[in-house]
């Protein structure tokens, strides 16, 4: 879907003005860039190789406000780490500097969601290369789309979602008691407990696309006694 036909939803579905003397299309337009974010960071359905550049002796860097979030760091031959987990040195992900020579081995640690610490810091000015999730720009035409890569690269099949959150938001700015002032539409957007509806769906699918797995389980059976020890 482009732009003229998501904000036309949003507008004729919640009942908002669009006339000269009262326009309400801006305030959809603005609420389906945030339903753009708030998919892409919750989700985390697209992403992008980065080079973040780093200096010798530095270890903590702020990221870049274009970043929405991490999705991963490493080098290929570990396992990755993830925020808040405690990995041994054998486990924790390695990454190297490129052009750097002699570099040091680096771990990695998100200490909040805009800043990160190698340790070691590394020995020599370089790039390391992580897979994040970018911040598109707004989109201001009405042929703009979600799916072209400036404003988010996001399949044409989840631009539902979009116009979902802006249908939750819209609702709830109208006091619209039909959709019970947004809350309708928050439940098919993210479910009753904020882990479901249609971001649940698109998380699944995301993860059917990669080779993400589900955890190992290990299940001990007790062993079934002989037959010489039944009682009849």
């Amino acid at each position: 879907m482009n732009l003229q036909q998501m904000r036309g939803q949003v507008v004729q579905w919640i009942g908002l003005q669009d006339i000269t003397a009262y326009d309400e299309t801006t305030l959809a337009e603005t609420l389906l860039y945030l339903g753009t974010l708030d998919l892409l960071s919750r989700t985390r359905c697209v992403a992008r190789c980065v080079n973040l550049n780093v200096s010798a002796g530095i270890d903590t860097y702020t990221l870049d406000h274009s970043i929405l979030a991490l999705v991963d760091v490493e080098d290929g031959a570990r396992r990755r780490a993830r925020r808040d987990e405690v990995v041994s040195s054998s486990d924790a992900v390695v990454v190297y500097p490129a052009g750097a020579a002699n570099t040091t081995p680096t771990t990695f640690t998100l200490i909040r969601a805009d800043v990160i610490r190698f340790a070691p810091a590394p020995t020599a000015n370089g790039t390391i290369q992580v897979w994040a999730v970018l911040r598109p720009i707004q989109m201001t035409g009405d042929t703009d789309s979600p799916g072209q890569e400036q404003y988010g690269g996001i399949p044409d099949e989840w631009h539902d979602a979009i116009v979902t959150y802006a249908l939750w938001k819209a609702a709830d700015y109208a006091d619209d008691s039909s959709a019970q002032q947004g809350e309708r539409y928050r439940m098919l957007y993210e479910g009753q407990d904020g882990r479901g509806g249609r971001l649940g769906q698109i998380r699944t699918a995301v993860n059917k696309r990669g080779t993400a797995r589900a955890a190992n389980r290990r299940v001990n059976l007790k062993g079934v006694p002989s037959n010489g020890a039944w009682v009849g």
